[in-house]
């Protein structure tokens, strides 16, 4: 799996869901197409063999003040086995990962919420960071963001 990556990058994973209350079943979560809302990826790039990606010591920070914190070997010891599962089991249903695929392995630190206002950072050991806002602005929808990153 390492062999075929091109790069780490910091990220922010976007999560909604439609169901009132996150009262959700798995009937629910297949609907609401997992509740993936977007993300956002910061411009830092790592080759893989320049860092462990067991280690990954991650701090989301909102408005300024740390709200969630984690490590990547939360995400099933190691995100590298969850992105070969992922490439495993699609494979089963004829679907292959290719060069270039962007591929988010989990979250690593617990969801926040995020109200119009908010601006989020996440710090990667290793990584670099990335940023988020959420604002009101014509054309964006409260919780869109745009291909800056803004919202």
């Amino acid at each position: 799996m390492l062999a075929a990556t091109e790069a780490f990058a910091p990220s922010i994973e976007l999560i909604d869901s439609r169901i009132r209350d996150w009262r959700i079943s798995l009937a629910d979560t297949i609907a609401d197409n997992a509740s993936s809302a977007g993300f956002v990826i910061g411009v830092g790039r790592v080759p893989p063999h320049e860092i462990d990606p067991r280690g990954i010591d991650a701090v989301l920070f909102q408005n300024g003040e740390p709200v969630a914190q984690g490590r990547s070997d939360a995400v099933l010891g190691n995100p590298v086995t969850a992105v070969a599962w992922l490439a495993r089991t699609v494979a089963g249903f004829g679907v292959r990962l290719r060069a270039g695929h962007l591929v988010l392995p989990g979250a690593c630190a617990r969801a926040v919420d995020a109200a119009p206002g908010d601006e989020f950072r996440a710090e990667f050991t290793g990584l670099g960071e990335v940023r988020l806002s959420f604002r009101d602005a014509p054309g964006l929808r409260a919780g869109s963001a745009d291909r800056e990153g803004r919202a």
